[in-house]
Parts: C-alpha cells; structure tokens; sequence
C-alpha cells in the first residue's frame, strides 16, 4: 500500500506541491520551537550543584560621617577584618544560624566571582572559568557536594593556596576527580601553584544556564583578611544558613533580636535577603523575558499551522469522496479507505521531514540557533524531531480520520456523484 501511496502522490505532484511546502515550513517551525522549549526545560531540571534552601545573603556597610551612631576613626577600637570577625562571630551564636561563610561576590545568582585561565602547566594555555574567593565554611551553607554526593570538606592551610575545581575542570585535565586532588594549577595572572584541595560536583549560577568550568579559591584567614583592606564592601557575601524550618523566623525576627549586636564601630548589616529572593530575580526575569516571548510566539505559531494543516487535510479529504466512492465501488472497506487516507497523510508528512531537517541542521552548525546552552548533538536533534513529528502526526489525523469516517460512510452510489 505505501508504494501505491508514494506512487500517486508523485503522480499528482504538482496538486502536491503546495502542500509539502506548507508541510516543510510548518515543520521547520516546529522544529525551532521544540528546539528552544526543550534546551530551556534540560537547562531548568538539571542539578544546580548547590542548594539556596534556608539560606540567606547578608549585605555589610559603612555608616556614613553623618548618621547619628557614626564613630570617628580615632575612636574606632578595631580594623576592619577584626569588625567583621566580631560581627560573624555575633551572627554565629544567634539560635537559628546552622552556620555562616565569607565569601567575595560569590552567591550564584547574581553572576558573581570573576574570570580567571587555569592551566594544568605554566607553557600550555588553559581555560577561561569562572572563579570565587570563599572561606571553606562556604561549601557547608551552600550544600555543595563531591562527584559522588558527600558533604565537601576543605582544609584551611596557611602554605599553599588552596582551590576548589568542579567535576567538568577535574576531568579535563586529570582524567579523574581522584586524580585531581593534590595537583598543582597555575592562573594566569600568577605563577603561584594553587593545590587542588578537592573536586566538587557539575555547578552553574541558575537553572537556565549550562554547566560550565568553575574553581573555588579557598580564603585563609591572612588572605581573607589582605582581600578585606582593599576591596568595597559591597563585594562582600556573608551567607547564612539557618536550621531546618526557622527561616521564617528568622526572616521576621533576625534583624529587630539582634539590634545593636549587628554593628561594630561603622560596620553593621544593611540587609538580609532570603537567597530564594535573589533566584526569583534572576529565574522570574529569564521566564518574563525570552521564555515568556517564545512561549507566547509558540503559542500563535502552532494554533495558526495547526489550523492550517488541519483545515487543509480536512478540504482535501472531503473533496477526495468521489475517489473514496470509486475505492468502495471496488470492494475496499470502510477501514481500508480510513487507513489509506492516514497513511497517505503520513507519507506526505515523511516527504516534507528531510528539507524541515536541512534547514535546522544548518542553523545549528552555523550556530543561528543556541548551542551555547546545549551542544549540537544527536539527542537533541532526536527530541526536536520525535516531538515536532508528534504534533504534527496529531494534526495531520486531526484534519483526516473525521472526514474520512463521513467520507467512507457514504453508499458507494452516493458517493460516485461527486467524481
């Protein structure tokens, strides 16, 4: 039956033709559209490698000469490392604090951290990552764990610097996790060897980002203190993480029970951020922006070929009862004629598949289309195309069985007068 099929759609290929065009470009649509929703659904179900879930991100000022509780420098009885000690030391003992990290600009959803080449060897280029100065207390609040899902531990020595590498990083380079730890990286801006204290697992800043290369560096309290004199305090994260079921608590209650506690000389909290506040800045305006957009021009693109293509295959098979007619005349049963129309509808679908498939394999080796969140690869080519034909096979049977069914349940007399 198929090659009588393809045998009379050639036959009558210029009836045909404008039919796999619309076919060829509502699949290609489909195509893109199906590409975009499945690499955002991909980016947002992968882990992130860190947990936000009762923690919180804690900001640190300056007073200002102005305000009333201002002390002069003269009178001022600590350095500024020394005051933030005091200060996390004070947070520490607050009953709902599990435990707290220091850390520079380094709470992932505000794309923090900076942008270093880490190289295995001082003569072989390396790669572009993106890296953050932490306290190895950091590890702890933000849940991050080893490849194989145990809590990350990290020693603070004083005679090497210490970093942190991810999975990704560790096999690039080493071949293992394993086998990363105790080697030596150099960055670029510095031949000083940074050992490699331990591998963590895959890590991104959200959910509609990739994986990508990432190194923790290890602060030491002399270092962290060096970094503490010479940046802005706004670079600073002190991140809290408060036992299980007290955030509200401490939400409501953390700031007005600890009062005066929370300055030191000019140093005090300004703010205290729930990080699944910062997560709905970031994941909120990504669904707003682009998502939503394609999401609503996904929308009206398939309601409008899905008529489209309905609508068509509805006329053509109803226009064909006369054929349908001629078929009973010859003895083929009602389900014969039903199963020939689908099928038929379907080699046409097959026909318009391979120019739909060109154009999108072009777009993606040519990079139009996004490979930045995901790589051009066969599993995403194959769930473009298994949900792409899915649609429109549903279309297509849409715009063919109900016809088709009124079509066949003509006597084959009454459905001759309309050859």
């Amino acid at each position: 039956m198929i090659k009588q099929i393809f045998k009379q759609i050639w036959t009558e290929r210029r009836r045909n033709l404008w039919l796999l065009l619309e076919l060829t470009v509502v699949y290609f649509f489909l195509l893109v559209m199906a590409d975009f929703l499945w690499i955002r659904l991909k980016n947002y179900t992968e882990p992130l490698g860190f947990d936000i879930e009762n923690t919180f991100l804690l900001k640190l000022k300056l007073l200002e000469p102005k305000a009333a509780a201002y002390v002069a420098p003269e009178n001022t009885t600590a350095s500024l490392p020394e005051q933030i000690a005091a200060l996390t030391d004070r947070i520490r003992r607050y009953p709902d604090v599990e435990t707290l990290s220091l850390s520079i600009f380094a709470s992932p959803y505000p794309h923090g951290g900076y942008w270093n080449e880490l190289r295995s060897d001082t003569t072989v280029r390396g790669e572009i990552m993106q890296g953050r100065n932490v306290t190895p207390d950091y590890f702890d609040v933000m849940r991050i764990r080893t490849p194989k899902g145990e809590p990350l531990r990290v020693e603070n020595r004083e005679e090497i610097l210490s970093i942190v590498v991810t999975e990704d990083v560790a096999l690039k380079y080493f071949g293992s996790a394993e086998a990363a730890i105790g080697q030596v990286m150099y960055s670029e801006n510095s031949l000083e060897p940074l050992r490699v204290a331990a591998v963590c697992s895959y890590f991104k800043n959200q959910e509609f980002e990739p994986y990508r290369p990432n190194f923790f560096d290890v602060m030491s309290p002399v270092k962290m203190e060096e970094h503490f004199e010479r940046i802005d305090l706004s670079s600073i994260d002190l991140l809290v993480r408060v036992h299980p079921g007290r955030a509200n608590h401490f939400a409501g209650n953390f700031k007005e029970e600890m009062g005066e506690l929370l300055q030191v000389d000019n140093l005090y909290v300004s703010s205290v951020v729930p990080s699944s506040q910062l997560r709905d800045g970031v994941v909120g305006q990504a669904l707003r922006g682009e998502i939503r957009q394609m999401g609503y021009v996904s929308l009206f693109v398939l309601i409008t070929v899905c008529l489209g293509v309905f609508g068509t295959f509805w006329l053509r098979t109803w226009q064909r009862r006369g054929e349908t007619g001629i078929r009973m005349a010859m003895g083929a049963s009602s389900a014969t004629i039903r199963r020939w129309l689908v099928a038929e509808g379907l080699c046409l679908m097959a026909i318009a598949l391979p120019p739909a498939l060109l154009v999108y394999f072009n777009l993606l080796s040519a990079e139009v289309l996004d490979v930045w969140r995901l790589p051009f690869n066969v599993t995403r080519v194959g769930v473009a195309t298994f949900a792409s034909t899915c649609v429109m096979g549903v279309v297509i049977l849409g715009g063919v069985l109900q016809p088709a069914r009124r079509a066949s349940a003509l006597s084959p007399a009454e459905a001759l007068q309309y050859e």
